[in-house]
């Protein structure tokens, strides 16, 4: 009996112990709340320090940000900056929203007076880490792509807008860009204002949101001459095969189809540099094109050969190459016209 006695206050002594921790943590996580209840406009500024590797299989990029918050505080008129004790005051509660991983995440504020005398807070966050991004993948490899640092606010958008902070100007530094072999970055930065999807937290719940948004552009020379180059020969050695001899469809046949292997492992090889996506790219409709000119040939050399008048399979063996031949040569007029647009007008994305 007194076993269990003790073991009784032992349980409870735990549990008592246990609550008392959850106060603890909860105090310390709790951020104060604003005194006058008004909605703050909290204006943000980002600098680039860099950004990394560009991962299109992951759709994923590394980058080094310094983000600046700024607001106005009226509670802090008759305040000095050594009287300030930060933990007491109000936070933005800025949060990276599509960050996969940081590893560093620095912040600091300091307080100053804005230009009239009236009192602001500077929020500055020093973040290196790894960022999520939906690649648009239709016009690869002639694509751009536009990386976003997503910030969000934890106080609801009835408390906190997050909007530019027009009098100091976002900058990006191009020379620090450790992708150039395969991206190009640009100098210029875009943002967006923005508020969370019903659909996510609910219509109770919408929060703040500001994109901080980076261009970059594909180096395509690489994909052009390793693959596009490369096909393309491949498509002018399969025309060689109406040269043979028509009543010969053995040789026929070992010329397309050893060429039709080759092509299918080019789409093999391409399919594992990309992620699993529900549409078709630009390479992947070129090498699929490919494909099928090969398997219309093969079709051809298997009709030729069930032709009995040597001088009519010969005409029709003509006849149909000249043909699928010009079908291709437009083809090819037109892909060069649709990459010639799509580069003169790069942030203009097509989807699937």
């Amino acid at each position: 009996m007194s076993a269990s006695m003790d073991g009784n206050e032992v349980a409870k002594g735990m549990r008592k112990i246990q609550s008392m921790l959850r106060k603890i943590v909860e105090e310390e996580t709790e951020f104060t709340p604003r005194k006058d209840g008004k909605k703050v406009k909290v204006h943000i500024r980002c600098f680039i320090v860099q950004v990394g590797q560009i991962d299109t299989l992951k759709e994923e990029f590394a980058c080094d940000a310094v983000v600046e918050a700024l607001w106005e505080e009226p509670q802090l008129n008759d305040s000095t900056a050594e009287d300030i004790h930060w933990d007491d005051q109000w936070d933005p509660r800025i949060v990276f929203f599509n960050a996969v991983s940081l590893d560093r995440l620095e912040k600091q504020r300091v307080f100053f007076k804005g230009e009239s005398g009236q009192p602001w807070v500077r929020l500055t966050m020093h973040v290196k880490g790894t960022f999520k991004v939906a690649m648009q993948l239709f016009n690869f490899p002639f694509d751009h792509q536009e990386l976003k640092i997503e910030l969000m606010s934890d106080w609801s958008d009835k408390h906190v807008v997050l909007c530019p902070y027009l009098d100091e100007k976002d900058a990006i530094s191009t020379k620090t860009f450790t992708g150039g072999d395969e991206w190009r970055l640009h100098a210029h930065m875009l943002t967006e204002m923005g508020k969370t999807e019903t659909e996510i937290t609910g219509p109770d719940t919408i929060f703040p949101t500001y994109d901080i948004i980076i261009s970059v552009t594909r180096r395509w020379t690489y994909y052009f001459w390793n693959i596009f180059v490369i096909m393309f020969l491949i498509l002018l050695l399969t025309f060689s095969s109406f040269a043979l001899d028509t009543g010969s469809l053995d040789s026929r046949l070992d010329v397309t189809l050893t060429l039709l292997l080759t092509s299918v492992a080019f789409k093999l090889v391409l399919a594992q540099r990309l992620p699993t996506i529900s549409y078709l790219t630009l390479l992947d409709i070129y090498i699929l094109a490919v494909l099928t000119v090969q398997g219309l040939v093969v079709i051809l050399h298997t009709t030729v050969s069930v032709i009995k008048n040597k001088d009519a399979a010969s005409l029709f063996n003509i006849v149909s190459s000249i043909v699928l031949g010009v079908i291709v040569v437009l083809c090819h007029v037109a892909l060069v016209i649709y990459i010639a647009a799509i580069k003169r007008h790069p942030g203009q994305q097509n989807t699937a």
